[in-house]
């Protein structure tokens, strides 16, 4: 017999949880706000012209980090059961717990890792089959829906079919552990009305977990496919740790997420310790997976290509040197000489470069700024170049 917690130490650590999705929505929808363009203007904006094409894709990305956040709150029992503190009676617990099956782990989580995997993706195919289209986010939307409605479908059929399944005479402990979304707890929660249905608190089926994983698989061999690719072109290797940073982190917090889920039907007891101390992991991990996307994907270069914009912005208005150059803010590899240097042979500028010009660009990633690819001739820019495969680049 495992440690049981009381009520009200379960009650207390739930309202931390609400506490810490509530303050990971509110920093999402700030990450949204500030990477929207602060000016559409192109000259204002030469450095950051084509970063800022997918910055619809980043908002939006951010905006389901909040909704993703706070659909965990979903399935606490200090919000909806007998005991809620904001609706005196509960409301209808086991939907609830469903629909928090079908919204988080069927339309939120995988919408928002394959949010991140087509804007990668997106990288990699302007290269090396040219630009999808005039709007990159469009493209990136279409597929991202597209993928992400037979997850949600099945989700939902796991959520819905739970409660045919749980009615069954048949082999009632398994049927219980692979699709119960929810378990009375009334003698527990409600000694006075343990007949309440109200006083019930959620699980994570098994069905639902099984499908989760099938997904994480197929993710996880099409992501590290991905950003191997562009690791592999990064143009120093502080970028390449920043890639394989995110590959890794992707990978072991949504296999973390799955198999913490899975894990708990050995102990279905939502007062015990050790369901308690698994759900709490689950919570974290699910935390840490939107935290290190935003921070690697947003937030880090979005003020990268503000603070490039500001820099840059100050040589174009002393010279139109820069105005005819390419306009990534954010390449993967450097460009061939000739794309930087200025025209009719003067080479007021001169750029460190490759030959590479076949090469991936990056517009998804936190890469090396293009200010630290600009190296004025007489030295009075203070930048250095940096040379593709060089490791003194500053990021």
């Amino acid at each position: 017999m495992s440690l049981q917690l009381a009520p009200k130490i379960v009650a207390d650590i739930e309202w931390a949880v609400v506490s810490l999705t509530g303050l990971i929505a509110v920093v999402s929808l700030l990450g949204a706000l500030y990477s929207v363009p602060w000016t559409f203007r192109s000259r204002q904006q030469v450095a950051t012209r084509a970063f800022n094409y997918l910055w619809v894709t980043r908002a939006l990305l951010q905006v389901i980090a909040a909704c993703y956040a706070l659909s965990l709150d979903l399935r606490l029992q200090v919000l909806w059961s007998a005991k809620s503190a904001i609706i005196p009676g509960g409301y209808n617990v086991d939907a609830m717990c469903r629909l928090y099956i079908g919204l988080s782990f069927g339309l939120l989580e995988p919408s928002f890792l394959l949010l991140v995997l087509f804007a990668c993706m997106y990288t990699v195919h302007k290269h090396t089959q040219g630009d999808p289209g005039s709007n990159p986010n469009l493209f990136i939307f279409a597929l991202t829906v597209g993928l992400t409605l037979p997850m949600c479908a099945a989700q939902v059929f796991a959520a819905l079919f739970s409660r045919i399944m749980t009615q069954l005479r048949y082999n009632e402990e398994l049927m219980f552990k692979f699709f119960a979304a929810s378990q009375p707890v009334g003698e527990v929660m409600c000694p006075a009305d343990p007949q309440n249905p109200n006083c019930a608190v959620c699980l994570f089926p098994e069905f639902s977990t099984l499908i989760s994983a099938a997904f994480a698989l197929l993710y996880l061999l099409v992501l590290w496919a991905v950003l191997g690719r562009i690791a592999a072109a990064a143009i120093n290797r502080m970028l390449a740790r920043r890639i394989r940073l995110l590959q890794i982190c992707i990978t072991f917090f949504f296999c973390a997420s799955v198999t913490l889920r899975g894990v708990t039907v050995v102990d279905a007891n939502p007062y015990s310790l050790p369901f308690v101390c698994l759900w709490l992991a689950n919570v974290a991990v699910g935390s840490a997976l939107i935290l290190v996307v935003s921070a690697v994907l947003v937030w880090v270069p979005v003020y990268d290509g503000r603070l490039a914009n500001a820099r840059l912005g100050g040589l174009c208005a002393a010279s139109t040197a820069l105005l005819n150059a390419p306009t990534e803010l954010l390449p993967l590899v450097g460009y061939g000489k000739s794309a930087y240097s200025h025209d009719a042979g003067s080479s007021d500028y001169d750029y460190g470069g490759s030959q590479a010009g076949d090469q991936l660009e990056g517009e998804c990633s936190p890469v090396l700024m293009m200010s630290n690819q600009l190296h004025h001739r007489g030295g009075g820019s203070g930048m250095a170049g940096v040379v593709p495969g060089s490791t003194h680049g500053d990021v």
